[in-house]
């Protein structure tokens, strides 16, 4: 890693009530801010089998110090095209370059 790269996995909050709630489980969440941009990298599971039960949106965002929302991202996973796995990268371009929190949770697509 760079000396321009900052690490804030650590800033990582989950909503893992809606991850039960949907079915699907977060896993190796990881979080970089390089040159302006926020890039969120993980995995989606189903919490039981190979399969979503219902398509899933994966929202990704990103609060300053004060808990200003600075910007979002989301990515859709399809059930009829879902099996086991699968892996998922977002960037937001960031205003500023302090994020202080970064909200990771899945809801109904």
């Amino acid at each position: 890693m760079t000396d321009d790269v900052m690490d804030v996995t650590d800033r990582i909050e989950r909503l893992e009530l809606f991850e039960e709630r949907l079915g699907v489980q977060l896993e190796g969440l990881s979080a970089f801010v390089e040159r302006g941009f926020l890039t969120v990298r993980g995995e989606l599971h189903p919490r039981n089998g190979t399969e979503l039960n219902q398509d899933t949106e994966l929202v990704v965002a990103a609060y300053d110090a004060t808990s200003r929302v600075i910007g979002t991202a989301s990515n859709y996973f399809t059930s009829e095209d879902f099996f086991g796995i699968e892996t998922f990268e977002l960037s937001i371009n960031l205003p500023i370059a302090t994020v202080a929190r970064v909200r990771v949770y899945p809801k109904k697509a």
